[in-house]
């Protein structure tokens, strides 16, 4: 075979060592996908960013000063940056809705303080401790719920006191905003001070919020970068069909990038099984905490986080039994095993509640259970598929762009001999094969040797510079049943 040199003189003549050196890539391996987080959402009216266009955070300071203390985005990115590891998150900011409307709560307040106390105000369960001290009137008491609320720039509400009546308002329009909880002595240590009550009307209920930000045009400026995680906060049906919209775009042949995105939810079983029936798509996971205090927006970008320094430390791994952070225990909806199947079957996860008043994963699952034929299917149940899928996407196209294919002119097999920038389709075959090889020791194939028999590469008959290759993968699954069987008898 000729060695072809791009720098050596080939008419050299006087006494000389040369050294050309050039990368290469010998097909050893997989390149590895970088994970991102892209966090869709809303920013506070005095900031101004550029909306519909995705923008690395650096951290949180960086999203205050982009987006605003207690914004939507800045939530969201706080609860994502608790265990991303080091996966970089992107925001992805939208405006209000014209016709959006912020939704409101109260606490109304009567009576005066007989007993000095603390009256524990929680906003998305976070608490909010209240001094109350003895003969408080019942305005003086609404005045020191707003002073507290006010003073803590990181909730997603504002109050303000009418008389005893404390008006909470969040801090961005939409629906959205109904997933705010309001609660008051949330815990058993908690207690109203004497001499005064307190009577809740959770937000979403004085006014409810409506009408959530548009996402096709902010969706559709993705562009060619990598978003493997997504974070979507809204759960209308019009928000869900753009993302479902998006991710059938971004699967396309053409343009390889799918990703998972990740909507939380709080709301009974029940009601999630209805919402779950009118989805089915693979690019939507829905993680319900039922009863919890913890907004489902923040659920879903704490999962992310978590899910996507999985990914990227060990491609394919299930998240099953790692602690979703700072996301608060539901108090309602204790579900059995039955009731965990019948969620699952209908394309709905599951997590479980934990005595320290954690939450831990139990099955991540996608909204995708029927064939577009409406045939049932578990093809794409559940959510690990899609990082395994978007690491081995990205690691055809990254191998079969790089050298010695860059460059290449074609030649059949057996063919005779060739320079070197020539490929072959046994060539191709062989990258082929180290990658399989690649992804069976990273666990994320099995069968090995069937895969590899069943690989094909050819040129195509009608394109002479077309090499079409066939990779018959089989995709490893996560562990989620071990059936064991006992027997035992008493012996005579």
């Amino acid at each position: 075979m000729s060695i072809t040199f791009n720098l050596v003189p080939n008419d050299a003549a006087a006494s000389a060592v040369f050294v050309e050196q050039e990368p290469v890539s010998r097909g050893t391996g997989s390149p590895v996908i970088p994970h991102k987080i892209l966090v869709i959402g809303q920013f506070d009216s005095g900031k101004s960013p550029v909306v519909n266009t995705p923008q690395l955070v650096l951290d949180l300071d960086d999203a205050w000063t982009r987006y605003g203390r207690g914004s939507l985005l800045s939530l969201l990115i706080a609860a994502a940056l608790r265990k991303r590891g080091t996966v970089p998150i992107y925001a992805l900011p939208l405006d209000d809705a014209g016709a959006g409307v912020q939704a409101t709560g109260t606490l109304v307040v009567s009576g005066t303080a007989t007993a000095a106390g603390t009256l524990a105000v929680y906003v998305g369960g976070k608490r909010i401790p209240v001094t109350v001290t003895n003969g408080m009137t019942a305005t003086q008491v609404g005045d020191a719920i707003a002073t507290a609320v006010t003073a803590d720039l990181d909730l997603p509400v504002t109050a303000a006191n009418v008389t005893g009546t404390v008006t909470f308002t969040v801090r961005w329009k939409g629906e959205s905003g109904n997933q705010i909880k309001l609660e008051i002595n949330r815990l058993e240590t908690d207690s109203t001070p004497a001499g005064i009550a307190v009577v809740v009307t959770d937000i979403g209920n004085v006014v409810a919020g409506a009408t959530n930000p548009t996402l096709d045009t902010a969706l559709g400026n993705l562009g060619d970068t990598w978003y493997t995680d997504v974070v979507c906060p809204y759960l209308d049906t019009t928000s869900l069909t753009a993302i479902k919209t998006s991710g059938d775009a971004r699967v396309d042949p053409g343009v390889k990038r799918p990703f998972v995105a990740f909507v939380g939810y709080t709301d009974t079983k029940a009601n999630l099984i209805t919402k779950l029936g009118a989805l089915n798509c693979e690019w939507i996971t829905i993680v319900p905490v039922h009863g919890s205090s913890t907004a489902g927006l923040e659920i879903a970008a704490a999962t992310a986080g978590l899910f996507a320094s999985i990914q990227q430390a060990t491609p394919g791994r299930p998240a099953k039994t790692k602690t979703i952070p700072s996301v608060l225990a539901g108090a309602t909806n204790i579900l059995t095993y039955t009731d965990r199947d019948t969620v699952v079957k209908a394309g709905g996860s599951h997590t479980y509640n934990q005595e320290d008043g954690t939450v831990t994963i139990g099955d991540l699952v996608t909204t995708r259970n029927k064939t577009d034929g409406g045939a049932d299917t578990d093809d794409w149940r559940f959510t690990i598929i899609i990082p395994n899928l978007q690491f081995k996407i990205y690691a055809l196209e990254n191998t079969y762009l790089a050298s010695p294919f860059d460059q290449a002119v074609v030649l059949a097999d057996g063919s005779g001999a060739g320079p070197t920038y020539t490929v072959r389709p046994s060539t191709v075959k062989s990258y082929a094969v180290s990658l399989v090889d690649d992804w069976v020791s990273r666990g994320i194939s099995t069968k090995r040797d069937t895969i590899v028999e069943g690989i094909t590469a050819a040129i195509d008959g009608a394109n002479p510079g077309r090499i079409n290759l066939l990779i018959p993968d089989v995709p490893s699954a996560g562990l989620r049943i071990l059936a064991a069987k006992l027997e035992w008898a008493f012996v005579v």
